[in-house]
């Protein structure tokens, strides 16, 4: 392992033990109800032409670190979608006004839906930055009281320790509420480098929460459990 990485994992030791005794993220636990909507074009299907302009007035309206805005980069099936905007709202009115304000041009083949937040965690990068996405869709194959325990007892403590070692800088896990809803993982990486050289430090990383969290440790092995994968897809900012 080089010095470099080895450096990485080293750091912020202090913040392991937080996460392995039962610190969370702000975002994250069973109950909270989010105002979070996700905006898709199909995989497939034509790029409105208007929608660029849409989502710089989106931006306008609710703030830039609350509208992400990626295209997919893979290029086999399925990816799960094209491009994707989700859109942070501060409360169910702010929510409505935005949705009476765009009603006519919200039209096909956008398609919305409105997500529950699981787990949410990290800042936006700075405006000069380059990340990378890896974003995926699960559907459940359990209760959602179990997925949530597998997010709050696992998955945000995993990311949670990648935020503080610099692999990751935003992550969040929506749960879609229409019927049959999906989960979907949005992991935004600080850079391309960063992704490709991530899996062993985050293996690593892992392997020191279970040596101190049992729960965490008996959740990580829930996971083939809850869901399925249905689509995984690397992406980056659209234009």
């Amino acid at each position: 392992m080089k010095a470099k990485t080895k450096l990485r994992v080293g750091l912020l030791q202090a913040s392991l033990l937080a996460l392995a005794f039962g610190a969370t993220s702000a975002f994250a636990g069973p109950g909270r109800v989010a105002e979070d909507m996700v905006v898709v074009v199909p995989e497939g299907s034509a790029h409105p032409a208007t929608l660029s302009a849409q989502v710089e007035a989106w931006r306008k309206v609710l703030g830039p670190d609350n509208v992400l805005w990626v295209d997919s980069l893979k290029r086999e099936k399925p990816s799960g979608f094209g491009s994707m905007a989700t859109l942070h709202f501060n409360g169910q009115s702010q929510m409505s006004a935005w949705q009476q304000a765009n009603a006519t041009t919200l039209a096909a083949p956008l398609q919305l839906t409105i997500a529950d937040v699981l787990a949410q965690g990290g800042k936006a990068p700075a405006a000069n930055a380059k990340p990378v996405y890896k974003i995926s869709y699960y559907q459940l194959t359990s209760p959602r009281e179990a997925m949530q325990a597998w997010v709050d007892g696992y998955l945000s403590k995993y990311l949670d320790s990648q935020l503080a070692n610099g692999i990751l800088t935003r992550y969040a896990m929506y749960l879609e509420r229409n019927a049959g809803g999906r989960a979907l993982l949005v992991l935004e990486y600080a850079d391309e480098k960063t992704e490709q050289e991530a899996e062993p430090i985050k293996a690593k990383l892992s392997e020191d929460i279970a040596r101190m969290d049992k729960e965490y440790a008996r959740q990580s092995e829930l996971k083939e459990s809850l869901r399925t994968t249905q689509s995984w897809t690397l992406a980056i900012p659209a234009r």
